[in-house]
């Protein structure tokens, strides 16, 4: 029988070496589980950012290097990557191979995996290992942004494999019963946040002394991965319109460029130069401490042109009694109530998001009610208790259900 004295060990698998929404989530566990209950270790296919902020927080990680072709791997190349995966097989093999005598000779009592590809190969190896596992899903499986093949592929996983997936949101669970996978498989649990450590662990970073701006300018923040979908193209399109009502507005996008779209940042600073807002833009690149970025804002905007699972930057700003916009797609529309705590503006519609992008700037007294409403709706659903608490319930029930722990590790 399972020991209450008895640290559970936990492997979480993720493909990326960057920090995306599904790797702050599982940073946040890592850094608010119970020590005494759980001992984790995270598996990645090299170092990166990812690495840089578990060596900060002291959580032990450990390298299984994956072919570099397969982490840039984009989520539409499927056929290409059966192809990949046919020539290189010898080398997937080994890396499939190093994992599971990591996890067999480490005797790992559960197996976390938080990303697409690490459920596929995860799952594989866990199985092999005899692990009880359980999927991390952040994802919304639409055929815009994933291949037939691969949606079928995790169809057919999420059937056999985890004990339990656990999704960020309704909307997520919501589309992996349309592709089969049993309800009672899946369970929503919204990602959270610690409001007490973007508070009071944050600097106030300065934008305006930093970058020149005068003491009046309106900060308008995109927050998220230098990707398509985030939509960042929208915004550039939207803010001509936006400086001709409100000439003190100013615009930061913040985050990292992607593993394999790093043509993308050409494309926005194309449009940013074609436009003529070189002084009206900048790009901050990667910012380790999320709090400190957003305290300056007057608005986070998420002008998302694919669905989102979720959009994790939108409760961090909504904890910081922030004014929000967001495009009213996916997992969006569970966080925002449109006019209420928030608005919400069709996709790729610059024209739309610069009006509310205005509406604000112009009124800060509506802004300052939408902003005080959000925050009141985050400390609601979206609590580090609550998301701490449920993880640590969902690791646990899977190993109860193996009646012992020594049982299920690898033998």
């Amino acid at each position: 029988m399972l020991s209450n004295n008895r640290l559970i060990k936990i492997a979480i698998v993720d493909q990326s070496p960057d920090l995306g929404g599904a790797e702050v989530s599982i940073l946040t566990f890592l850094k608010n589980m119970d020590r005494s209950r759980f001992d984790a270790t995270v598996i990645l296919p090299c170092k990166g950012q990812f690495s840089k902020m578990l060596e900060m927080i002291g959580i032990p990680f450990k390298i299984v290097h994956l072919p570099m072709g397969l982490i840039r791997l984009k989520r539409k190349e499927t056929l290409k990557s059966f192809f990949f995966l046919f020539l290189y097989i010898f080398v997937i093999q080994i890396f499939l191979l190093r994992l599971y005598l990591y996890l067999k000779k480490n005797h790992f009592h559960l197996v976390i995996t938080n990303t697409i590809k690490a459920h596929l190969y995860g799952s594989l190896v866990a199985r092999f290992c005899s692990i009880p596992l359980l999927w991390r899903f952040h994802d919304i499986l639409s055929f815009e942004d994933f291949s037939y093949t691969i949606i079928r592929w995790i169809a057919i996983f999420g059937k056999i494999f985890p004990r339990k997936i656990l999704a960020v949101s309704r909307t997520v669970g919501d589309r992996l019963v349309e592709i089969g996978i049993e309800r009672t498989k899946i369970e929503i649990l919204f990602n959270g946040i610690d409001e007490n450590h973007l508070k009071i662990n944050a600097n106030f970073k300065d934008f305006r002394k930093e970058y020149g701006l005068k003491n009046e300018s309106k900060l308008i923040g995109c927050i998220g991965r230098i990707i398509p979908q985030k939509g960042q193209k929208v915004l550039l399109s939207a803010i001509r319109r936006v400086i001709q009502e409100v000439p003190e507005a100013f615009f930061i996008l913040i985050g990292e460029i992607f593993l394999g779209v790093e043509g993308y940042r050409k494309e926005l600073l194309e449009i940013i130069d074609r436009n003529g807002i070189e002084e009206k833009v900048i790009m901050v690149g990667f910012q380790p401490d999320i709090g400190e970025v957003i305290q300056p804002l007057d608005i986070v905007v998420l002008p998302s042109i694919s669905p989102e699972a979720f959009g994790l930057s939108l409760i961090e700003a909504m904890a910081l009694k922030k004014p929000v916009i967001a495009s009213d797609i996916g997992g969006v529309r569970e966080i925002i109530e449109d006019g209420v705590n928030g608005f919400l503006v069709e996709p790729n519609r610059p024209d739309l998001l610069a009006e509310r992008i205005i509406d604000l700037l112009k009124h800060p007294d509506m802004g300052y009610q939408m902003a005080e409403r959000a925050q009141e709706r985050v400390r609601e659903e979206f609590s580090l208790a609550k998301y701490i608490s449920g993880m640590e319930d969902a690791c646990y029930k899977a190993i109860i259900k193996e009646a012992r722990v020594e049982g299920s590790s690898c033998s």
